[in-house]
């Protein structure tokens, strides 16, 4: 009787009647609850029931990996949207196969002998007369040939998957800013990136993106896009980069081209034996002094090997340069010679006078 009563007084307490809502009557069934069964207003029950609607947004709460998140929303607003950015990545491939091809085309499937009139013909020389047919071109390819055209397939194939990669994921930030931002492509040019920053703190608050603050600022989100820069920018700060070399009366000279750079970042920070296990953890040996000579060493190794990648690749990659600096500069040098006076910032200027959070510009 003491459970029966002290259930019923809780009863009574949760709901506010007289008497148990889950009594039975004389016949063995259950009472009707006025307060289950019947339909009454939150006013009446003083119970309040917030209902949470279910919406779209729920797919970036909690985001693991903030640090590409905002890289790929900043740069989605700098580049125009996802429209824009997409049709130039197609563009890109097809340019890079238009320029391997004529290339090949030119320096194989050309006789350039008849073209120049080199020969005795003495007939009235056509421009298809200068062109070898597809199964002679095919004949005419070298061993060297086959490699360049391999060597360029396979970088074909690779910036394939990376543009499929990225066709994914930049259509989840187009998703993220029409639906959570509220911005549709066609605005962005209309709005600067302060405007889509306090947007994204607004919408902090609702979806919760970061799981370690409530609330964002402006800092979070910089310190998330140029986490590697400012180690970078860091790092020139306190010489550790090797941006000069020592040559003989000349003394130290400044040396860091774009592919330098490229290979330092490749070995600290992004590639598969960098000391960082993804975008924002440090590997757990890293962490330890007891390790740091094993870990130099090790560091050391890996120096030498992208080394001796660099120095295999080295024909390929001047190869691509030169033609990337052809079709780039020629038509714009040929127009207008004053353009080889231009001075630019080097890569170390722009390294060693950058802030820490700059974002790209």
């Amino acid at each position: 009787m003491a459970t029966t009563r002290h259930d019923t007084k809780f009863y009574d307490t949760l709901t506010n009647q007289d008497t148990n809502p889950f009594a039975t009557d004389q016949g063995g069934n259950a009472k009707r609850s006025p307060t289950i069964d019947e339909e009454e207003t939150p006013q009446s029950s003083g119970l309040v029931i917030h209902v949470v609607p279910e919406t779209n947004k729920a797919r970036w709460n909690h985001i693991e990996d903030l640090d590409s998140f905002f890289t790929r929303v900043y740069c989605y607003h700098q580049k125009h949207g996802f429209y824009v950015m997409m049709l130039q990545k197609v563009f890109e491939l097809f340019q890079f196969v238009f320029v391997v091809v004529l290339i090949t085309y030119m320096f194989n499937c050309v006789d350039y002998g008849v073209l120049f009139n080199d020969t005795n013909v003495h007939e009235k020389v056509t421009l298809p007369m200068a062109m070898l047919s597809p199964s002679e071109c095919v004949a005419v390819l070298g061993g060297l040939d086959w490699l360049v055209l391999f060597l360029a397939g396979v970088f074909w194939v690779f910036r394939l998957m990376r543009f499929l990669l990225q066709f994914v994921q930049f259509l989840d930030i187009k998703q993220f800013f029409n639906m959570a931002l509220k911005i549709e492509d066609a605005d962005l040019d209309n709005l600067t990136w302060h405007e889509v920053q306090k947007r994204i703190r607004e919408v902090q608050s609702e979806i919760q993106m970061s799981i370690n603050k409530e609330q964002l600022t402006e800092l979070d989100i910089y310190h998330r896009i140029l986490r590697f820069k400012n180690y970078m920018v860091a790092m020139m700060n306190k010489s550790l980069l090797p941006s000069t070399i020592q040559l003989p009366f000349l003394g130290n000279v400044v040396c860091l081209s774009q592919a330098l750079r490229y290979n330092v970042g490749l070995i600290l920070f992004w590639g598969p034996w960098s000391p960082f296990e993804n975008n924002w953890h440090l590997r757990e040996e890293f962490k330890r002094s007891n390790r740091r000579i094993e870990l130099s060493h090790r560091l050391a190794s890996q120096i030498f090997w992208v080394a001796m990648f660099n120095l295999i690749l080295s024909p390929f990659i001047f190869l691509c340069q030169l033609m990337f600096f052809f079709f780039n500069y020629v038509d714009l040098i040929k127009k207008e010679p004053g353009t080889l006076g231009i001075r630019c910032w080097s890569q170390y200027g722009k390294l060693y006078l950058r802030h820490f959070n700059e974002l790209d510009h």
